[in-house]
């Protein structure tokens, strides 16, 4: 490639993370969940009142979007949502969810190491801020 295109950031961060969200995927297939899902189950587990504007803006992700996630979620009974008033509800694990989350954790603690060690420490601190900096800047700027 010899055009402006590889020198876009938002080119190289979306073609990294397509990589990353394709091995992942494959990672996941076993426990019939996709890494949205999963990020969301594990929203769900450490956060605390969470509902579907609290996920979709840990996550970035527009509320429609959260919405068919958590749609699918609730259809594979990962987890239940209970009506806090008529526009919010809180979203709470299963039995099951707990399971499909439990038993992903090392495949995917393991994925995140090696994804990591190749990195130094300080060469992942910088990776980590340079990536908020991006999205600061495509928050204000643009």
């Amino acid at each position: 490639m010899s055009y402006e295109l590889e020198k876009s950031i938002g080119f190289k961060v979306n073609q990294t993370a397509n990589k990353i969200n394709n091995k992942y995927t494959q990672l996941l297939q076993p426990f019939d969940i996709a890494p949205e899902q999963r990020a969301a189950l594990e929203i769900i587990k450490y956060e605390a009142d969470v509902n579907q504007t609290k996920i979709a803006n840990i996550l970035g992700k527009d509320k429609t979007t959260i919405s068919r996630t958590l749609k699918t979620l609730e259809n594979k009974n990962l987890i239940t949502k209970s009506p806090i008033d008529k526009r919010t509800n809180l979203i709470q694990l299963t039995k099951k969810g707990e399971e499909v989350l439990n038993d992903s954790f090392t495949n995917v603690k393991e994925f995140r190491k090696k994804l990591t060690s190749r990195f130094s420490e300080d060469e992942f601190n910088n990776l980590i801020t340079l990536l908020e900096k991006v999205a600061l800047i495509v928050d204000e700027e643009l």
